[in-house]
């Protein structure tokens, strides 16, 4: 886990990220969630066996004439934000269109319905979508498509300071976080992540596969967030000085690959009810003995430490 998610949220953050994020925080425990940047749309969500493509357009003040408008670009002429929405997948799949920001001509006549993964969503009304459809000659398939694809406008604009602090409140409101430190670490767990999955290219549906980000990344950035500050608040409680925590804060970035055998097994032996009334330095002692009767190689008391307290916090985890 890193240290630093506030800056590198902050660094890697757009519009676009928000958008998924958004969705991420408010969908990750439903059936069968995964979300899909950059697949065939901005991204992909599937939830409860339904699909959604998003597209998300941050640019303000969008009306019915430049949702619908063509560019020409060099000699290519460029399709237009619905036509864009319209085209992935199948007939019945839904569609969105993610904005911050509508021309009031437009959003005057929207008709307003709740919606699934995000709510309110807008429809166009008969007469937008008769617009729609004749400016953009949409043919029968499109035109059963665009029955399913709805507006969506972001609580936030493209202001990141102010999308930030929506997310934070939104993990906050849904009891996912307590604090704001670790609300940084989650938006640059979940931005790193999407890079990440972003960047793979897609040449077939195996490419796509492994652009997948679905709930059980999502729970498992949570909890092992909340562990982090929870090492952190136990590590303070133990009588050490500044120069000893280092140690074992630089200790600690070994034991996610090369020591989780060796706590499984610490675990297995240790009565959890006999912990219940000792200090946390008591505990700590408890767990090292256990891991030097284990592990006889581990001459380095800063790693035993690290080790303990991590140890620790997973058999909290347990208990919740």
């Amino acid at each position: 886990m890193s240290d630093n998610g506030g800056a590198i949220a902050i660094k890697g953050f757009n519009y676009q990220k928000a958008a998924i994020m958004l969705v991420m925080i408010n969908n990750y425990q439903k059936q069968n969630f995964k979300v899909i940047p950059e697949s065939k749309e901005d991204f992909e969500v599937h939830v409860d066996d339904e699909i959604y493509f998003i597209q998300v357009k941050g640019t303000k003040k969008l009306s019915i004439a430049s949702l619908i408008k063509r560019e020409k670009k060099k000699t290519k002429i460029v399709k237009s934000i619905i036509e864009k929405n319209l085209e992935p997948g199948t007939d019945k799949n839904k569609r969105k269109i993610f904005v911050h920001s509508l021309a009031d001509t437009t959003k005057k006549d929207l008709i307003s319905e709740d919606g699934t993964i995000v709510t309110p969503i807008f429809k166009l009304s008969d007469e937008q979508k008769k617009t729609v459809i004749n400016d953009l000659e949409l043919n029968p398939s499109q035109k059963l498509r665009l029955q399913n694809q709805k507006i969506y406008i972001t609580p936030f604009s493209d202001d990141l300071t102010l999308a930030m602090k929506h997310l934070k409140g939104e993990m906050v409101e849904k009891d996912l976080l307590v604090t704001k430190k670790r609300a940084n670490l989650v938006l640059g767990e979940l931005v790193q992540e999407i890079d990440a999955k972003s960047e793979i290219e897609v040449f077939s549906d195996n490419d796509i596969s492994r652009k997948i980000i679905d709930s059980n990344f999502l729970k498992e950035v949570f909890v092992s967030v909340q562990k982090k500050e929870m090492f952190d608040s136990i590590l303070e409680n133990l009588p050490y000085n500044h120069l000893k925590r280092m140690k074992i804060e630089h200790e600690k970035t070994k034991i996610l690959f090369s020591y989780q055998s060796l706590k499984e097994k610490v675990k297995s032996v240790i009565d959890i009810e006999q912990l219940m009334d000792i200090s946390d330095e008591e505990v700590v002692h408890v767990i090292v003995k256990e891991i030097r009767r284990i592990d006889t190689t581990i001459e380095n008391e800063e790693l035993m430490i690290a080790i303990s307290i991590d140890c620790y916090c997973e058999m909290g985890g347990e208990l919740a």
